[in-house]
Protein backbone atom coordinates (compact mmCIF):
# COMPACT_ATOMS: atom_id res chain seq x y z
CA UNK A 1 0.00 0.00 0.00
CA UNK A 2 2.88 2.28 0.87
CA UNK A 3 4.91 1.88 -2.28
CA UNK A 4 1.70 2.51 -4.38
CA UNK A 5 0.98 5.68 -2.51
CA UNK A 6 4.44 6.74 -3.36
CA UNK A 7 4.55 5.46 -6.75
CA UNK A 8 1.59 7.57 -7.00
CA UNK A 9 2.69 10.39 -5.69
CA UNK A 10 6.08 10.66 -8.04
CA UNK A 11 3.54 9.98 -11.30
CA UNK A 12 1.09 12.63 -10.26
CA UNK A 13 0.70 15.22 -13.04
CA UNK A 14 2.70 18.53 -12.48
CA UNK A 15 0.62 21.57 -12.87
CA UNK A 16 1.80 24.45 -14.47
CA UNK A 17 3.24 27.27 -12.32
CA UNK A 18 1.16 30.67 -11.73
CA UNK A 19 1.25 33.25 -14.01
CA UNK A 20 3.55 34.86 -10.98
CA UNK A 21 5.38 32.07 -10.39
CA UNK A 22 3.94 30.79 -7.50
CA UNK A 23 2.89 27.55 -6.45
CA UNK A 24 -0.16 27.02 -6.17
CA UNK A 25 -1.74 24.19 -3.20
CA UNK A 26 -2.34 22.18 -5.93
CA UNK A 27 0.96 21.50 -7.21
CA UNK A 28 1.61 20.62 -3.20
CA UNK A 29 -0.24 17.57 -3.41
CA UNK A 30 2.58 15.43 -4.61
CA UNK A 31 4.57 16.69 -1.65
CA UNK A 32 1.40 15.92 0.82
CA UNK A 33 0.89 12.85 -0.60
CA UNK A 34 4.34 11.07 -0.38
CA UNK A 35 4.99 13.02 3.16
CA UNK A 36 1.48 10.88 4.02
CA UNK A 37 3.40 7.63 2.42
CA UNK A 38 6.46 8.26 4.41
CA UNK A 39 4.64 8.28 7.66
CA UNK A 40 2.55 5.35 6.83
CA UNK A 41 5.67 3.62 6.06
CA UNK A 42 7.56 4.38 9.75
CA UNK A 43 4.46 3.44 11.41
CA UNK A 44 4.07 0.48 9.63
CA UNK A 45 7.77 -0.51 10.02
CA UNK A 46 7.27 0.01 13.81
CA UNK A 47 4.37 -1.97 14.15
CA UNK A 48 6.18 -4.78 12.44
CA UNK A 49 9.20 -4.49 14.76
CA UNK A 50 7.11 -4.63 17.81
CA UNK A 51 5.16 -7.64 16.82
CA UNK A 52 8.14 -9.56 15.49
CA UNK A 53 9.75 -9.13 19.08
CA UNK A 54 6.37 -10.33 21.14
CA UNK A 55 8.92 -10.86 24.08
CA UNK A 56 9.39 -7.44 24.38
CA UNK A 57 6.09 -6.20 24.03
CA UNK A 58 4.87 -6.55 27.98
CA UNK A 59 8.06 -4.68 28.78
CA UNK A 60 7.81 -2.05 26.55
CA UNK A 61 3.97 -1.63 27.60
CA UNK A 62 5.29 -1.58 31.34
CA UNK A 63 7.47 1.14 30.40
CA UNK A 64 5.08 2.78 28.68
CA UNK A 65 2.38 2.79 31.70
CA UNK A 66 5.51 4.02 34.38
CA UNK A 67 5.99 6.89 31.80
CA UNK A 68 2.29 7.97 31.85
CA UNK A 69 2.01 8.39 35.71
CA UNK A 70 5.37 10.28 35.65
CA UNK A 71 3.74 12.84 32.48
CA UNK A 72 0.59 12.73 34.47
CA UNK A 73 2.17 13.99 38.02
CA UNK A 74 4.34 16.28 35.74
CA UNK A 75 0.94 18.08 33.99
CA UNK A 76 -0.94 18.06 37.26
CA UNK A 77 2.12 19.80 39.14
CA UNK A 78 2.29 22.69 36.94
CA UNK A 79 5.05 22.28 34.62
CA UNK A 80 5.12 25.52 32.12
CA UNK A 81 4.91 25.41 28.65
CA UNK A 82 5.66 28.67 26.99
CA UNK A 83 2.35 28.60 24.12
CA UNK A 84 0.23 28.73 27.89
CA UNK A 85 2.19 31.68 29.67
CA UNK A 86 -0.17 34.10 29.58
CA UNK A 87 -2.31 34.31 32.88
CA UNK A 88 -5.73 33.77 30.66
CA UNK A 89 -4.79 30.17 30.84
CA UNK A 90 -4.54 29.42 34.58
CA UNK A 91 -7.67 32.21 35.55
CA UNK A 92 -10.35 29.68 34.31
CA UNK A 93 -10.77 25.43 35.08
CA UNK A 94 -11.77 25.13 31.73
CA UNK A 95 -8.85 26.61 29.91
CA UNK A 96 -6.51 25.21 32.47
CA UNK A 97 -7.91 21.70 31.78
CA UNK A 98 -7.73 21.64 28.31
CA UNK A 99 -4.09 23.16 28.22
CA UNK A 100 -3.15 20.23 31.09
CA UNK A 101 -5.07 17.40 28.75
CA UNK A 102 -3.49 18.78 25.74
CA UNK A 103 0.07 18.75 27.06
CA UNK A 104 -0.48 15.08 28.79
CA UNK A 105 -1.53 13.77 24.95
CA UNK A 106 1.51 15.49 23.34
CA UNK A 107 3.89 13.46 26.01
CA UNK A 108 1.81 10.46 25.72
CA UNK A 109 2.25 10.17 21.87
CA UNK A 110 5.99 10.89 22.46
CA UNK A 111 6.16 8.11 24.86
CA UNK A 112 4.17 5.40 22.84
CA UNK A 113 6.32 6.39 19.70
CA UNK A 114 8.97 5.54 21.81
CA UNK A 115 7.71 2.12 22.93
CA UNK A 116 6.98 1.29 19.33
CA UNK A 117 10.63 2.24 18.41
CA UNK A 118 13.12 -0.28 19.01
CA UNK A 119 16.96 -0.20 18.71
CA UNK A 120 18.36 0.99 15.36
CA UNK A 121 15.15 2.05 14.34
CA UNK A 122 15.70 4.31 11.23
CA UNK A 123 12.47 5.64 10.88
CA UNK A 124 11.42 6.58 14.65
CA UNK A 125 13.18 10.42 14.86
CA UNK A 126 11.17 11.10 10.89
CA UNK A 127 8.04 9.67 12.87
CA UNK A 128 8.21 11.33 15.75
CA UNK A 129 9.41 14.52 14.13
CA UNK A 130 6.32 14.80 11.84
CA UNK A 131 4.01 13.29 14.77
CA UNK A 132 5.13 16.42 16.70
CA UNK A 133 4.90 18.92 13.61
CA UNK A 134 1.31 17.75 13.66
CA UNK A 135 0.23 17.97 17.79
CA UNK A 136 1.93 21.69 17.71
CA UNK A 137 -0.50 22.33 14.75
CA UNK A 138 -3.39 21.11 16.68
CA UNK A 139 -2.48 23.15 19.80
CA UNK A 140 -5.38 24.72 21.64
CA UNK A 141 -3.19 28.50 21.94
CA UNK A 142 -3.83 27.91 17.98
CA UNK A 143 -7.55 28.43 17.45
CA UNK A 144 -9.47 31.65 18.31
CA UNK A 145 -12.22 30.04 20.60
CA UNK A 146 -9.95 27.99 22.49
CA UNK A 147 -7.28 30.45 23.27
CA UNK A 148 -8.50 32.70 26.43
CA UNK A 149 -5.63 35.28 25.78
CA UNK A 150 -7.15 35.61 22.21
CA UNK A 151 -10.67 36.18 23.37
CA UNK A 152 -9.89 38.15 26.38
CA UNK A 153 -8.02 40.42 24.01
CA UNK A 154 -11.14 40.95 21.07
CA UNK A 155 -12.59 42.23 24.67
CA UNK A 156 -9.95 44.94 25.37
CA UNK A 157 -9.42 45.69 21.79
CA UNK A 158 -13.26 45.88 20.52
CA UNK A 159 -12.19 42.82 17.86
CA UNK A 160 -9.47 45.35 16.55
CA UNK A 161 -6.69 42.42 16.74
CA UNK A 162 -8.92 40.48 14.76
CA UNK A 163 -9.09 42.79 11.98
CA UNK A 164 -5.28 43.78 12.34
CA UNK A 165 -4.33 39.84 12.35
CA UNK A 166 -6.81 39.04 9.18
CA UNK A 167 -4.84 42.11 7.27
CA UNK A 168 -1.51 40.28 8.25
CA UNK A 169 -2.94 36.64 7.60
CA UNK A 170 -3.81 38.00 3.69
CA UNK A 171 -0.44 39.63 3.42
CA UNK A 172 1.40 36.94 4.48
CA UNK A 173 -0.68 34.05 2.54
CA UNK A 174 -0.20 36.76 -0.73
CA UNK A 175 3.94 36.54 -0.37
CA UNK A 176 3.35 32.80 0.59
CA UNK A 177 5.03 29.55 -1.61
CA UNK A 178 1.76 26.95 -1.45
CA UNK A 179 2.81 26.68 2.32
CA UNK A 180 1.70 29.75 4.53
CA UNK A 181 5.17 32.05 4.99
CA UNK A 182 4.39 33.50 8.08
CA UNK A 183 7.04 36.84 7.92
CA UNK A 184 8.07 36.87 11.59
CA UNK A 185 9.50 41.28 11.48
CA UNK A 186 7.48 43.84 9.31
CA UNK A 187 8.37 44.32 5.16
CA UNK A 188 9.58 47.76 5.75
CA UNK A 189 11.36 47.52 9.26
CA UNK A 190 14.58 47.73 7.55
CA UNK A 191 16.83 48.45 4.31
CA UNK A 192 19.84 47.00 3.20
CA UNK A 193 22.15 49.52 2.72
CA UNK A 194 20.19 51.99 5.38
CA UNK A 195 19.85 50.20 8.25
CA UNK A 196 21.76 47.14 7.94
CA UNK A 197 24.38 45.85 5.55
CA UNK A 198 25.60 49.97 5.66
CA UNK A 199 29.44 48.96 6.57
CA UNK A 200 31.35 51.50 3.98
CA UNK A 201 32.12 49.33 0.81
CA UNK A 202 31.94 48.87 -2.90
CA UNK A 203 31.05 45.71 -5.53
CA UNK A 204 34.34 45.54 -7.69
CA UNK A 205 33.25 42.61 -9.33
CA UNK A 206 30.11 40.78 -10.77
CA UNK A 207 29.07 38.12 -12.52
CA UNK A 208 25.86 36.26 -13.51
CA UNK A 209 25.95 34.74 -10.06
CA UNK A 210 27.30 37.01 -7.46
CA UNK A 211 29.10 40.57 -6.59
CA UNK A 212 32.15 40.72 -4.51
CA UNK A 213 32.02 43.42 -1.67
CA UNK A 214 35.48 44.99 -0.62
CA UNK A 215 35.25 47.02 2.35
CA UNK A 216 36.03 50.49 3.04
CA UNK A 217 39.24 50.03 5.71
CA UNK A 218 39.17 51.62 9.32
CA UNK A 219 42.38 51.94 10.00
CA UNK A 220 45.46 53.11 8.30
CA UNK A 221 47.18 49.88 8.19
CA UNK A 222 45.88 46.18 7.83
CA UNK A 223 47.18 42.91 8.16
CA UNK A 224 48.90 41.88 5.18
CA UNK A 225 46.58 38.74 4.58
CA UNK A 226 43.10 39.98 2.81
CA UNK A 227 40.29 37.89 4.65
CA UNK A 228 37.36 36.99 2.22
CA UNK A 229 34.06 35.47 3.43
CA UNK A 230 31.85 33.42 2.08
CA UNK A 231 28.08 33.48 2.80
CA UNK A 232 25.24 30.80 2.89
CA UNK A 233 24.31 30.58 -0.47
CA UNK A 234 20.51 30.16 0.79
CA UNK A 235 20.73 32.83 2.12
CA UNK A 236 22.00 36.91 2.19
CA UNK A 237 24.84 37.96 3.23
CA UNK A 238 24.46 40.75 5.98
CA UNK A 239 23.73 38.26 8.33
CA UNK A 240 27.20 38.93 8.77
CA UNK A 241 26.57 42.83 8.45
CA UNK A 242 23.57 43.80 10.45
CA UNK A 243 23.72 46.56 12.29
CA UNK A 244 26.99 48.86 13.63
CA UNK A 245 26.72 47.09 16.93
CA UNK A 246 26.76 43.32 15.86
CA UNK A 247 28.18 44.06 12.40
CA UNK A 248 30.78 41.32 12.50
CA UNK A 249 32.37 42.96 8.93
CA UNK A 250 32.53 46.06 10.74
CA UNK A 251 34.31 44.43 14.29
CA UNK A 252 36.62 42.63 11.73
CA UNK A 253 37.54 46.31 9.95
CA UNK A 254 38.02 47.86 12.95
CA UNK A 255 40.54 44.89 14.34
CA UNK A 256 42.85 45.65 11.21
CA UNK A 257 41.23 42.88 8.71
CA UNK A 258 41.14 43.80 5.18
CA UNK A 259 37.70 42.23 4.43
CA UNK A 260 35.93 41.37 1.12
CA UNK A 261 33.01 39.37 0.64
CA UNK A 262 30.53 37.80 -1.47
CA UNK A 263 26.98 38.31 -1.97
CA UNK A 264 24.77 35.55 -3.84
CA UNK A 265 22.52 36.90 -6.36
CA UNK A 266 18.65 35.56 -6.30
CA UNK A 267 18.59 33.19 -8.67
CA UNK A 268 15.73 32.78 -11.30
CA UNK A 269 14.81 29.80 -14.03
CA UNK A 270 17.56 30.97 -16.33
CA UNK A 271 20.29 29.93 -13.62
CA UNK A 272 18.10 26.45 -13.46
CA UNK A 273 21.74 24.57 -14.82
CA UNK A 274 24.14 26.00 -12.35
CA UNK A 275 25.12 23.35 -9.87
CA UNK A 276 27.29 23.44 -6.98
CA UNK A 277 30.33 23.30 -8.58
CA UNK A 278 29.44 26.61 -10.23
CA UNK A 279 29.07 28.28 -6.97
CA UNK A 280 33.06 27.33 -6.08
CA UNK A 281 34.64 28.16 -9.55
CA UNK A 282 32.09 31.36 -10.98
CA UNK A 283 32.07 32.17 -6.73
CA UNK A 284 34.94 31.61 -4.65
CA UNK A 285 37.63 30.93 -7.22
CA UNK A 286 36.72 34.29 -9.32
CA UNK A 287 36.66 35.96 -5.64
CA UNK A 288 39.94 34.42 -4.55
CA UNK A 289 41.54 35.87 -8.17
CA UNK A 290 39.98 39.34 -8.04
CA UNK A 291 41.39 40.10 -4.18
CA UNK A 292 44.75 39.04 -5.35
CA UNK A 293 44.29 41.29 -8.43
CA UNK A 294 43.04 44.47 -6.14
CA UNK A 295 46.01 44.23 -2.93
CA UNK A 296 48.62 41.97 -5.01
CA UNK A 297 48.51 39.04 -2.12
CA UNK A 298 49.38 36.00 -3.82
CA UNK A 299 47.66 34.42 -0.55
CA UNK A 300 43.97 35.12 1.44
CA UNK A 301 42.43 33.83 4.50
CA UNK A 302 39.14 32.49 3.56
CA UNK A 303 35.92 32.05 6.05
CA UNK A 304 32.46 30.52 5.20
CA UNK A 305 29.31 30.23 7.02
CA UNK A 306 27.47 26.86 6.64
CA UNK A 307 27.29 26.15 3.20
CA UNK A 308 29.27 28.81 2.44
CA UNK A 309 31.75 26.84 4.71
CA UNK A 310 31.28 23.56 2.49
CA UNK A 311 31.55 26.32 -0.76
CA UNK A 312 35.01 27.15 0.97
CA UNK A 313 36.15 23.43 1.79
CA UNK A 314 35.23 21.90 -1.90
CA UNK A 315 37.48 25.46 -3.01
CA UNK A 316 40.33 24.02 -1.09
CA UNK A 317 40.33 20.75 -2.13
CA UNK A 318 39.74 21.79 -5.81
CA UNK A 319 42.55 23.59 -5.77
CA UNK A 320 44.52 20.48 -4.44
CA UNK A 321 42.71 18.36 -6.77
CA UNK A 322 44.30 20.54 -9.73
CA UNK A 323 47.79 20.61 -7.72
CA UNK A 324 47.46 24.46 -8.09
CA UNK A 325 49.52 26.78 -5.86
CA UNK A 326 47.65 27.24 -2.28
CA UNK A 327 46.19 30.43 -2.71
CA UNK A 328 43.75 30.36 0.41
CA UNK A 329 46.23 30.37 3.54
CA UNK A 330 43.80 29.49 6.04
CA UNK A 331 40.12 28.37 5.95
CA UNK A 332 37.42 28.95 8.81
CA UNK A 333 34.48 27.60 8.96
CA UNK A 334 31.25 28.79 10.45
CA UNK A 335 28.61 25.99 11.76
CA UNK A 336 29.74 23.59 8.56
CA UNK A 337 28.77 20.46 7.42
CA UNK A 338 31.15 18.33 5.72
CA UNK A 339 30.48 14.80 6.51
CA UNK A 340 26.26 14.92 6.40
CA UNK A 341 25.95 11.49 8.08
CA UNK A 342 24.82 13.69 11.19
CA UNK A 343 21.63 16.26 10.03
CA UNK A 344 19.64 16.36 12.61
CA UNK A 345 15.98 17.26 12.35
CA UNK A 346 16.75 18.77 8.89
CA UNK A 347 17.11 14.23 8.61
CA UNK A 348 13.42 14.06 8.81
CA UNK A 349 12.72 16.01 4.71
CA UNK A 350 16.08 14.03 3.31
CA UNK A 351 13.67 10.67 2.13
CA UNK A 352 14.50 9.99 -1.21
CA UNK A 353 10.72 9.83 -2.24
CA UNK A 354 10.48 13.02 -1.05
CA UNK A 355 14.01 14.22 -2.60
CA UNK A 356 12.09 12.87 -6.19
CA UNK A 357 8.80 14.49 -6.01
CA UNK A 358 10.77 18.32 -4.95
CA UNK A 359 13.46 17.42 -7.34
CA UNK A 360 10.91 17.53 -10.16
CA UNK A 361 9.36 21.01 -9.21
CA UNK A 362 12.39 22.50 -8.72
CA UNK A 363 13.61 21.28 -12.03
CA UNK A 364 10.24 22.54 -13.86
CA UNK A 365 10.00 25.53 -12.05
CA UNK A 366 14.20 26.00 -12.55
CA UNK A 367 14.36 26.70 -8.72
CA UNK A 368 13.42 25.75 -5.16
CA UNK A 369 11.84 28.69 -3.69
CA UNK A 370 13.56 30.61 -0.99
CA UNK A 371 10.08 31.33 1.07
CA UNK A 372 9.66 27.07 1.44
CA UNK A 373 12.75 26.57 2.35
CA UNK A 374 11.99 29.25 5.23
CA UNK A 375 9.18 27.40 6.23
CA UNK A 376 10.66 24.38 6.17
CA UNK A 377 14.02 25.58 8.34
CA UNK A 378 10.92 27.58 11.16
CA UNK A 379 9.39 23.91 11.40
CA UNK A 380 12.87 22.80 12.97
CA UNK A 381 11.64 24.80 15.79
CA UNK A 382 8.15 24.98 15.01
CA UNK A 383 6.53 26.51 18.37
CA UNK A 384 8.96 29.14 18.71
CA UNK A 385 9.63 29.96 14.64
CA UNK A 386 6.38 29.41 13.46
CA UNK A 387 2.96 28.70 15.53
CA UNK A 388 4.40 31.84 18.23
CA UNK A 389 4.14 34.52 15.18
CA UNK A 390 0.91 32.64 13.95
CA UNK A 391 -1.19 33.18 17.34
CA UNK A 392 0.91 36.80 18.08
CA UNK A 393 0.22 38.41 14.42
CA UNK A 394 -2.99 36.95 13.49
CA UNK A 395 -4.93 35.85 16.37
CA UNK A 396 -3.85 38.66 18.79
CA UNK A 397 -3.21 41.15 16.41
CA UNK A 398 -0.09 42.54 17.67
CA UNK A 399 2.55 44.16 15.53
CA UNK A 400 6.03 42.45 14.65
CA UNK A 401 8.69 43.43 16.55
CA UNK A 402 11.82 44.94 14.44
CA UNK A 403 14.42 42.61 15.16
CA UNK A 404 17.39 42.44 12.71
CA UNK A 405 17.97 38.98 13.05
CA UNK A 406 14.41 38.11 12.35
CA UNK A 407 14.13 40.52 9.50
CA UNK A 408 17.47 38.50 7.55
CA UNK A 409 15.67 35.42 8.44
CA UNK A 410 12.44 36.14 6.54
CA UNK A 411 14.38 37.82 3.29
CA UNK A 412 15.23 34.92 1.82
CA UNK A 413 16.61 34.05 -1.71
CA UNK A 414 16.10 30.86 -3.58
CA UNK A 415 18.45 27.90 -4.46
CA UNK A 416 18.87 26.69 -8.20
CA UNK A 417 17.38 23.66 -9.05
CA UNK A 418 20.75 21.79 -10.18
CA UNK A 419 22.44 23.17 -6.61
CA UNK A 420 19.75 22.34 -4.56
CA UNK A 421 19.29 18.43 -6.21
CA UNK A 422 23.59 18.81 -5.31
CA UNK A 423 22.96 19.62 -2.37
CA UNK A 424 20.24 17.81 -0.73
CA UNK A 425 20.97 14.58 -3.52
CA UNK A 426 24.60 14.41 -3.02
CA UNK A 427 25.56 15.51 0.12
CA UNK A 428 22.21 14.92 2.69
CA UNK A 429 21.17 12.05 0.88
CA UNK A 430 24.48 10.11 -0.01
CA UNK A 431 27.06 12.10 2.05
CA UNK A 432 29.47 11.90 -1.30
CA UNK A 433 31.79 14.96 0.02
CA UNK A 434 33.29 12.74 1.87
CA UNK A 435 34.41 10.35 -0.41
CA UNK A 436 37.50 10.71 -1.85
CA UNK A 437 35.82 10.22 -5.53
CA UNK A 438 32.37 11.42 -4.65
CA UNK A 439 31.70 14.81 -5.78
CA UNK A 440 33.34 16.68 -8.94
CA UNK A 441 34.21 20.26 -9.46
CA UNK A 442 35.41 21.67 -12.77
CA UNK A 443 35.33 17.81 -13.80
CA UNK A 444 37.80 16.69 -11.56
CA UNK A 445 37.30 14.50 -8.16
CA UNK A 446 37.84 16.83 -5.55
CA UNK A 447 39.10 15.05 -1.97
CA UNK A 448 38.65 16.61 1.26
CA UNK A 449 41.30 14.92 3.06
CA UNK A 450 43.82 16.76 0.99
CA UNK A 451 43.07 20.09 2.61
CA UNK A 452 46.05 20.67 4.36
CA UNK A 453 45.75 24.43 5.24
CA UNK A 454 45.14 25.49 8.75
CA UNK A 455 41.86 25.50 9.55
CA UNK A 456 39.05 26.98 12.31
CA UNK A 457 35.84 25.40 12.86
CA UNK A 458 33.50 26.98 15.10
CA UNK A 459 29.58 25.70 15.82
CA UNK A 460 27.57 26.36 18.02
CA UNK A 461 26.40 24.20 21.06
CA UNK A 462 22.11 24.74 20.38
CA UNK A 463 22.27 24.34 16.40
CA UNK A 464 19.74 22.59 15.13
CA UNK A 465 20.61 23.01 11.76
CA UNK A 466 24.01 22.36 11.56
CA UNK A 467 24.67 20.22 15.11
CA UNK A 468 27.75 20.27 16.35
CA UNK A 469 28.50 16.82 16.82
CA UNK A 470 27.94 16.67 13.12
CA UNK A 471 30.23 19.64 11.99
CA UNK A 472 33.22 18.01 14.33
CA UNK A 473 32.73 14.79 12.34
CA UNK A 474 33.40 16.98 9.20
CA UNK A 475 36.42 19.03 10.78
CA UNK A 476 38.38 15.11 11.54
CA UNK A 477 38.38 14.63 7.94
CA UNK A 478 41.09 17.77 6.87
CA UNK A 479 44.97 16.66 7.09
CA UNK A 480 45.72 20.18 8.01
CA UNK A 481 46.16 21.84 11.35
CA UNK A 482 42.74 21.88 12.97
CA UNK A 483 41.27 23.79 15.73
CA UNK A 484 37.24 23.18 16.79
CA UNK A 485 35.81 25.65 19.02
CA UNK A 486 32.19 25.47 20.49
CA UNK A 487 30.35 28.52 20.91
CA UNK A 488 27.08 29.06 23.14
CA UNK A 489 23.69 29.37 21.40
CA UNK A 490 22.13 28.30 17.75
CA UNK A 491 22.89 28.39 14.50
CA UNK A 492 22.58 32.74 14.24
CA UNK A 493 22.62 34.22 17.63
CA UNK A 494 25.85 31.66 18.34
CA UNK A 495 28.27 33.01 15.42
CA UNK A 496 26.76 36.81 15.70
CA UNK A 497 27.89 37.14 18.92
CA UNK A 498 30.04 40.26 19.51
CA UNK A 499 32.04 40.44 22.38
CA UNK A 500 30.43 43.79 23.62
CA UNK A 501 27.69 41.54 24.90
CA UNK A 502 29.46 39.06 26.48
CA UNK A 503 27.69 36.58 26.09
CA UNK A 504 26.97 32.43 26.05
CA UNK A 505 30.99 31.72 26.53
CA UNK A 506 33.30 29.23 23.84
CA UNK A 507 35.20 26.15 24.87
CA UNK A 508 38.29 25.37 22.83
CA UNK A 509 40.29 22.00 22.94
CA UNK A 510 44.14 21.53 21.81
CA UNK A 511 43.20 17.57 20.86
CA UNK A 512 40.94 16.80 18.22
CA UNK A 513 39.98 12.76 19.58
CA UNK A 514 37.45 10.56 17.37
CA UNK A 515 34.89 11.16 19.63
CA UNK A 516 32.96 14.53 19.91
CA UNK A 517 31.84 13.75 23.77
CA UNK A 518 35.38 13.12 24.63
CA UNK A 519 36.06 16.32 23.31
CA UNK A 520 33.87 18.46 25.16
CA UNK A 521 34.65 16.50 28.17
CA UNK A 522 38.55 17.97 28.26
CA UNK A 523 37.69 20.85 26.32
CA UNK A 524 38.01 24.07 28.01
CA UNK A 525 35.05 26.49 28.98
CA UNK A 526 35.68 30.33 28.41
CA UNK A 527 33.76 33.81 28.99
CA UNK A 528 32.56 35.66 26.40
CA UNK A 529 32.41 35.74 22.49
CA UNK A 530 34.82 33.22 20.14
CA UNK A 531 35.59 36.31 18.04
CA UNK A 532 38.81 37.84 19.47
CA UNK A 533 39.97 34.30 19.64
CA UNK A 534 39.76 33.70 16.13
CA UNK A 535 41.02 36.98 15.19
CA UNK A 536 44.25 35.94 17.62
CA UNK A 537 44.31 32.65 15.87
CA UNK A 538 43.93 34.81 12.16
CA UNK A 539 47.47 37.05 13.30
CA UNK A 540 49.17 33.92 14.18
CA UNK A 541 48.98 32.81 10.87
CA UNK A 542 50.51 36.31 9.16
CA UNK A 543 53.53 35.91 7.79
CA UNK A 544 54.63 39.81 7.71
CA UNK A 545 53.89 43.33 9.57
CA UNK A 546 50.51 44.92 9.04
CA UNK A 547 50.37 46.97 5.75
CA UNK A 548 49.32 50.54 4.64
CA UNK A 549 45.54 49.49 3.68
CA UNK A 550 44.51 48.28 0.29
CA UNK A 551 42.57 51.22 -1.97
CA UNK A 552 39.08 50.07 -2.89
CA UNK A 553 39.48 48.51 -6.71
CA UNK A 554 42.22 49.33 -9.16
CA UNK A 555 42.21 49.93 -12.51
CA UNK A 556 41.92 46.23 -13.24
CA UNK A 557 38.75 45.58 -10.96
CA UNK A 558 37.28 48.89 -10.48
CA UNK A 559 34.40 50.07 -8.75
CA UNK A 560 30.89 49.02 -9.74
CA UNK A 561 28.64 50.20 -7.04
CA UNK A 562 28.13 51.33 -3.37
CA UNK A 563 28.11 48.52 -1.26
CA UNK A 564 25.55 46.45 -0.68
CA UNK A 565 25.30 46.14 -4.40
CA UNK A 566 22.31 45.34 -6.41
CA UNK A 567 21.94 41.36 -5.50
CA UNK A 568 21.53 42.10 -2.10
CA UNK A 569 18.42 43.97 -2.84
CA UNK A 570 16.47 41.20 -4.90
CA UNK A 571 13.21 39.86 -2.84
CA UNK A 572 11.48 36.69 -3.44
Amino acid sequence: MTDSVLHAARSRPQQEADSDDTLSLSSLAPVLATLYAINLRDVNEALLSLFQAPEQFADRMQHWWEKQVAETQDVLSGAEDARFSAPEWNKDDMYGELKARYLYFCRSVDTLLDTLGGEGDEGLPRLKFFSRQLLSALSPANYLFTNPEALARIADTDGENLRDGLARFTDDLRHSDGVLNIRQVSRNAFIPGVHLAATPGAVVFRNDLCELIQYTPLTETVNKTPLLIVPPLINKYYILDLREKNSMVRWLLEQGHAVFMLSWRNPDASLRETGFDRYVLDGVVNAVNVIEGITGCGQINAAGYCLGGTLLACTVAYYAARRMKKKIRSATYFTTLLDFSTPGEVGAYIDPALVSVISEQNTRRGYMDGRMMNVTFNSLRENSLYWNYYTSHYLLGKPARDFDLLFWSSDSINVTAACWQDIVQEFYLHNRLIQPRGFKVGGVYIDLSRIDIPGYFVSACDDHIALWQGTYQGARHLKGDTTFVLGGAGHVAGIINPPAGMKYGYRVNDTLPDDAGTWLSTAKEHPGSWWPHWHQWLKSKEKGEPVAAYAVGNETWPVLAEAPGDYVRATV
